[in-house]
């Protein structure tokens, strides 16, 4: 993904960007009221222009405060809620849920606006035809903050599910997949520079983002080719390789140049790393496993995601032969193995005395092993590790039997 690109997508899921945006046009609107008076008419002004503007206004002001105050606590219930419930790495999809961030955005914007306007209308600031602009707007934003308001309530009552949770990490992770399964090497090719130049990391944390482009107009620049060693989703201390590029050395102004085509920070982002979605997946069933939450049913609901998921891998395959769009840059794939072990293995760990979910367990991973390919060897293998930690986790005969029944039955179909 382009580095600019990048780092937008990651500003705009801030809440204090859109809260701000918001805030910044209630103002604006509140002050044009002024701008557009020349163009009222007489008649609408006189019917318009009068005082109950003012009325609108008081009631918006007094109540929108307490609106968003409880807005901003219902959001911080749910975040706690997630993060105990779920993962700590779900909670970060409640502060960037687009339906969260623009309905405080409007009741936090709509507030400004009451504020200036009342102040302005009191210092008269307004004629009888702003007031009569004032009044429409008014109107404008009681409607929006009423849209909002029913759209946040119906947000209120799937927030702090787990299965919405799940149903949001599933998106994400399907959308990373589907990006990467169309250019499983970033648009590069297949290759490696055993003996370079490395250039080194000048931070210490996660790969989260790659701007191919970038890193091919620097090695044209360059003249030379240039290997990724840091995929996205990989940890780096500074010092550590991130990159080879076929050159005995390189300048400072040149390294730094390669270096700026990779976005590292403290956390995984879901954007360009295809396995942090379903780590997270695997990470929900594991708490859902564990004794203090013992919900095998939230396992299962995660493996059957983990199926669609990998299902929408398989479906989007490339077309022919990869297309390459960097010719300079090598890059390494992501493999199926690592796939399946990333949303499967947890629940094949902590779920192994379980019957229910080592039954589940098999016949899913059966489903992705029926088709040929490196998916259904990655299934069929993860398949065989669960049931051996199965064997050795029950200690019922017959419980291990229907296990084991389970997966013969898959593997036969």
């Amino acid at each position: 993904m382009n580095r600019w690109a990048f780092w937008w997508r990651k500003l705009r899921r801030q809440m204090w960007v859109s809260v701000s945006l918001y805030a910044v046009a209630g103002v604006g609107a509140a002050l044009l009221a002024v701008v557009l008076a020349p163009w009222v008419p007489r008649e609408a002004a006189e019917r318009l222009g009068g005082d109950s503007v003012t009325s609108i206004l008081t009631i918006l002001a007094s109540s929108l405060l307490g609106v968003a105050t409880f807005s901003v606590g219902a959001m911080v219930s749910a975040y706690t809620a997630v993060s105990s419930a779920a993962a700590p790495r779900v909670s970060a999809l409640v502060t960037s849920d687009t339906e969260v961030q623009k309905a405080l955005a409007t009741f936090v914007g709509a507030f400004l606006y009451a504020i200036v306007a009342v102040t302005a209308v009191n210092a008269h600031y307004y004629g009888q035809e702003g007031r009569a602009i004032l009044f429409l707007f008014s109107l404008a934003v009681v409607g929006l903050v009423a849209f909002r308001l029913l759209a946040w309530i119906n947000r209120l009552s799937s927030l702090a599910r787990v299965g919405h949770m799940i149903d949001l990490v599933e998106a994400q992770a399907a959308s990373a997949l589907r990006e990467r399964r169309r250019a499983p090497r970033l648009g590069g090719r297949a290759g490696r520079i055993d003996a370079g130049f490395r250039i080194l990391s000048d931070r210490t944390g996660y790969v989260q983002n790659v701007d191919p482009a970038r890193l091919q107009e620097v090695a044209e620049a360059q003249d030379c080719q240039i290997e990724i060693l840091a995929a996205p989703g990989r940890y780096v201390r500074r010092g550590d390789p991130i990159a080879a590029i076929s050159l005995a050395h390189c300048e400072g102004a040149a390294c730094d140049a390669f270096r700026s085509a990779f976005a590292i920070g403290g956390d995984r982002s879901f954007d360009q790393d295809p396995r942090f979605g379903l780590i997270v997946l695997g990470e929900i069933a594991a708490k859902a496993l564990s004794p203090g939450v013992n919900d095998p049913g939230t396992a299962i609901q995660v493996m059957a995601a983990g199926v669609r998921v990998l299902d929408e891998w398989e479906a989007t395959a490339p077309d022919g032969s990869e297309e390459v769009l960097h010719p300079r840059l090598f890059a390494p794939c992501v493999t199926e193995d690592d796939l399946v072990a990333d949303v499967f293995g947890p629940p094949a760990r902590y779920g192994a005395g379980d019957v229910a979910v080592a039954v589940r367990l098999q016949k899913l991973l059966g489903k992705l092993a029926r088709d040929e390919g490196p998916l259904a060897v990655a299934a069929r293998d993860q398949a065989e590790e669960a049931l051996e930690r199965s064997r050795l986790a029950l200690s019922l005969p017959a419980d291990i039997a229907r296990v084991e029944a389970a997966g013969r039955a898959q593997r036969a179909s």
